[in-house]
Formats: structure tokens, sequence, C-alpha cells
């Protein structure tokens, strides 16, 4: 039997899939053929089930760096379910647990091993994983390691250094959205070695695009309130402050929807409990900050609504991407808002050297990196034309990760143009950046 067709046969009885995407196949016979692989495949196309598949045909544990606690938990939730032995690794697993868990990885009884790459920064916690060998790394979340990405962690970038530090098992790097620039960085800073690459375009039909106008924030907190009274299944909203998503999620509650808030700032077991709450649907809509959502995977999310305008468009991209998951009809909705503008300078500092050369994290006090700045004023006009285009949205989207522009499946835009309606004029907004709060 090839190996390819074990692999087939476990995502059979572990997944319930009779065959892999063809992505997915290019994937994870470049994995067990044992080369770096970098794969950018859209939200909701199965990424782990890449790393996943690989680590139960490989002798030795395979090593997974993700950003968050909370996606670790679900993931190894996820992961038990389907009879793969997993751990993660945090700061708030019990070293007992750890060191039981670690003996049984040694002796082959672990399959997975989730950690956060700031553990990866202690060299201690690499001796132990070179002792007991690993089969490979999985990278979720990859485009974290470009520090011109929407969701940079300065400790992806010590990664690459770990990788040595832990013998140089073949890695493979994972993201729903990277442009040129952050797949050239991912390979740098991970240090991958002539990787295959494989990319899915990110089109996805099943999901509704649309943008609406709010004079001020009432409005949009309204706008929001209509589109979630109006959505029949799970919903995700998205406000750029921590006291946004509170504030949303105490209006949606005394209209009847079952909310909750989801930031940085709240304690780890509420927002786990939120999460968990969130997944058995005992709650429909979590109002959060970008601390929610990366790999959470809840099938029934019928809306992605964004109060205000994120960042920049891979930002908005991996965060509708969260909607119709399953498959099924989903819409993303954004409520452009005129906010008080806030200058680049605020976002962009110079960041100090590392060693080897690296960038670190950045500080509030050094001048400013003109290009850094640049790349900043070049994601912000991208969202800007986002918001104001009167074309196709998904070819605005495809256009800014050098796609070819596919046929619209649905867009406010273009259902407009089908039905023979006068063009909309554009919103007349600025992308918001309140000037108080933090995620």
């Amino acid at each position: 039997m090839s190996t390819l067709q074990a692999a087939r046969d476990l995502l059979k009885a572990r997944f319930g899939y009779d065959d892999f995407r063809p992505a997915q196949s290019r994937v994870v016979e470049a994995v067990l053929s044992g080369r770096d692989t970098l794969a950018v495949l859209p939200t909701g196309f199965g990424k782990s089930v890449c790393f996943q598949i690989p680590a139960l045909l490989r002798e030795r544990p395979t090593l997974v760096v993700s950003p968050l606690i909370s996606l670790i938990d679900d993931q190894v939730t996820g992961a038990g379910r389907r009879g793969i032995r997993a751990l993660g690794w945090t700061s708030a697993t019990p070293r007992d647990e750890v060191d039981s868990a670690l003996e049984r990885a040694r002796d082959g009884g672990l399959d997975l091993l989730y950690l956060a790459p700031e553990r990866l920064d202690n060299h201690a916690v690499c001796e132990r994983l070179r002792d007991i060998g690993l089969g490979g790394i999985a990278v979720d979340e990859a485009h974290c390691v470009s520090q011109w990405g929407h969701d940079f962690r300065p400790s992806y970038l010590g990664i690459g250094a770990a990788r040595e530090r832990l013998g140089r098992p073949p890695l493979t790097a994972l993201t729903a959205t990277a442009t040129a620039r952050t797949r050239r960085e991912i390979e740098r800073f991970l240090g991958m070695d002539g990787p295959i690459r494989v990319f899915v375009r990110g089109d996805r039909p099943n999901l509704r695009y649309s943008v609406e106008s709010a004079p001020d924030l009432g409005a949009a907190y309204e706008g929001v309130r209509r589109e979630v009274l109006a959505c029949r299944g799970s919903a995700v909203v998205y406000a750029r402050t921590r006291g946004l998503s509170a504030q949303l999620a105490i209006a949606l509650s005394r209209s009847g929807v079952a909310s909750a808030p989801y930031h940085a700032r709240l304690p780890i077991e509420r927002r786990q409990a939120t999460q968990r709450a969130f997944l058995d649907s005992r709650i429909r809509v979590v109002c959060a900050t970008t601390a929610f959502g990366m790999g959470i995977d809840h099938p029934n999310v019928r809306l992605v609504a964004h109060l205000g305008a994120p960042g920049s468009l891979e930002e908005y991209v991996q965060e509708a991407g969260r909607a119709g998951r399953d498959g099924e009809a989903a819409r993303c909705v954004m409520i452009a808002v005129r906010p008080r503008r806030r200058g680049v300078r605020r976002f962009v500092r110079r960041e100090p050297a590392r060693p080897g050369g690296l960038p670190g994290g950045a500080r509030g006090d050094e001048p400013i990196d003109p290009e850094r700045a640049a790349a900043e004023a070049v994601r912000r006009a991208a969202i800007r034309a986002y918001i104001e285009t009167a074309q196709c949205r998904r070819a605005a989207i495809a256009a800014y990760f050098g796609e070819r522009a596919p046929a619209c499946a649905g867009c406010d835009n273009c259902d407009r143009d089908r039905a023979g309606r006068a063009p909309r004029p554009p919103p007349a907004v600025r992308t918001p950046t309140p000037r108080r709060g933090r995620r």
C-alpha cells in the first residue's frame, strides 16, 4: 500500500472523508516526502488535516506551533475526538502532565504536541523536545511571521533558530492568506529549504460580501443589531476595541440574542468558557476583537459582521473567512463609520535588531521605519479601496493577493448591477482606528 493511500485510509477512519481535496492531497504528499512545505489554503479548507494525518503515519511526534492558547485548546480537543493523541503544552498545563506526555512521546505514545512560539525561546524546552525526537514541525497561522502582516508576532521570528536547535526536522508552514511578500518572509524567517509550495485561490463562492455606510457609531450599532437579528445561525461580530465588543454584547443580549464579549483583557478562564459556549451553540453571537477566531472550527457561522473596518484587507479576509466553513451560504458584512483619524506614526515604529539581524518588538519611542510606514500605508489604502469601490468586491480581494478575478458569486455591488439598479455612492469613510481601547 502506498503512503498516500494509507493517508487516505486514515482520513476516512478518523475524519469520515472518502478522499482529500486535490490541494490537500498535494500538501500531505509533500509533507510525507520529508520536504519543507508552504501551504496557503483558504479558511475552512482543512489545513489541520494536512499535518494531522501525516503525524499519524510518522514514528515520532509532530510539533505544532500555534499562536493562541484558545486555538491550541480547540485543536487538541478536536484531535482527541478523532482518536489522535495530542497535548497542548501551554502556561496552564501542569508540569506533571507535561512530563508524562514527553515520556509517552519518547515511547511513541504521542502524535501531536502543540505549543505557543514563545516557549521555543526557552533553550531547556528545546533540549527536551530534541531529546524525544520530532518527526516534523507544523507552523500554523504562518503569516504571523511576517513583520508586515496583520497578525505579526515577534516570537514567530525565533522559530527558524529553534528548528536548528531541534535538529532541523522537516517543516510545514500553513496559512489562509499571504501576499507574495509575506510568502517570501515566511520562507526566509522559518529557514525553509527549497519548499514545495501549494497555493489555492482564496475565493469562496458561498460567502456574500457587502459594505454598508453608517453616519455615526449609534447607526453602526443599529446596523449590526439588524444583521444579527436577521441571521438564522451563529454570528461573529468584530469590533476594534475591547470596549466596543463589550458594549455590543450587552446591546445584543438586551435584544434577546445570547451574546458574549471576547477580548484579550478578559481572564483566560472566561475566554475559554465563551469559546466553548459558542462552539456548543449555547450562545449565538460572539462580539470580539481580533483576539478571537484563528482556526476556530464552528461550521454554522452564517454571519461575520465588522463594526468599522479592520486595519488591512488580509485581516478582513481572515476574519470574514470564519463564516460558512460548512460550505453553506453565509454573509460577510462590514459597516463602515467615519472615525477620527490617527496617523500611521502611532502604529509604525522602527524595530530594533535582534540577534541574527531579525527585527524585534516595536517600541513606541523609536523613529519611523520608512519601509514599514510605506507597507502600512499600502495596507490601509487597500482596505479603503475595498470599502469605496463600486466594482466587484471579490475582484478587489483577488487583485490585492495577486490572483485572477473570479466570477462573482455574490457581493452587494454585483448584485446591484445584475438587478439593473443605479450604483450607490461609495461610503465616505476612512479606515476606522479608534483613539482609545485595545484589542
